[in-house]
């Protein structure tokens, strides 16, 4: 079994979606997951539209490349979560994608992030679509907001439409730097359908976000704890800034492209080594 390995989107914030899918190619991506986040990129509802997907699969198959995953991030608690929900699990279905990655919703509304889930689950079924939940980077007050609140959640809900999508660096950020991703991971395993990868380094009283290898999240140990099955996606939002370890915010204007195109090289290349390290390493 090959592991499966995306580039999110969120790295070429301010490019044309077409360049986005030209530059993953180029990359030695086989991979690309369309990243659609409020803070991070500009876009509305109707991107999600059958003609938009379909447009972005002709895009993304043109340059031989796989969409296995969505990364489309909403609050499940609003009251017009279902709609909007519903409307990106046929998003990604129309793109062939077997997973919608989004954020769940504050703990103190966590019976209505339920009643989302199970108001989607005829949808996920018939498009075979399973909803990744993902713990955030920022905020307080989060229903997964780790991996163990992960863990707990998923036996309270007990659904197959809906597992967890683990980002390493999100506990590392949204805990503060008090909690490890390393160790935490242990507790989402059971249910992962997907892990992002990211790195974050402190720099004086503020966080920057690095291509892989260069800042403090220990990726390559998480790689390690992962079965083969576990899709990755490197995911690098490097044109946003925590000042002040405060919530993310956006650059003025876009990066570099070849400043892009060296982090995701890079970035690949750490995982291929990790993942040749896990090969060779003996199993008990």
């Amino acid at each position: 079994m090959t592991r499966v390995v995306s580039l999110s989107t969120v790295l070429f914030d301010g490019y044309p979606m077409e360049q986005a899918v030209e530059e993953t190619a180029r990359a030695g991506y086989s991979y690309i997951e369309p990243a659609y986040i409020q803070g991070y990129l500009d876009f509305d509802e109707t991107a999600f539209s059958p003609e938009e997907a379909r447009v972005l699969r002709r895009q993304a198959e043109g340059s031989r490349l796989r969409v296995h995953s969505v990364s489309a991030h909403m609050d499940l608690s609003l009251p017009s979560a279902e709609a909007m929900l519903r409307r990106r699990v046929n998003f990604a279905a129309e793109l062939g994608a077997s997973c919608l990655t989004t954020n769940a919703g504050p703990a103190a509304r966590g019976d209505t992030v339920i009643r989302t889930l199970n108001a989607v689950a005829k949808d996920c079924e018939s498009s075979q679509i399973v909803i990744g939940l993902e713990n955030p980077g920022h905020g307080s007050g989060d229903l997964l907001g780790d991996g163990a609140a992960g863990a707990d959640f998923m036996r309270r809900l007990d659904r197959a439409h809906v597992r967890l999508n683990y980002d390493a660096a999100n506990v590392f950020t949204y805990s503060q730097e008090t909690r490890r991703p390393e160790n935490d991971v242990e507790f989402a395993l059971p249910w992962l359908v997907g892990v992002h990868l990211k790195d974050v380094a402190s720099v004086g009283v503020n966080w920057c976000f690095k291509a892989l290898g260069e800042g403090q999240i220990a990726n390559g140990a998480i790689i390690a704890r992962l079965p083969l099955e576990i899709p990755l996606t490197i995911e690098l939002p490097l044109r946003l800034a925590r000042l002040r370890r405060s919530n993310p915010s956006r650059q003025a204007q876009p990066l570099a492209i070849p400043e892009l195109r060296a982090a995701s090289v890079q970035s690949l290349a750490f995982v291929k080594a990790a993942l040749g390290k896990e090969a060779s390493a003996p199993r008990s």
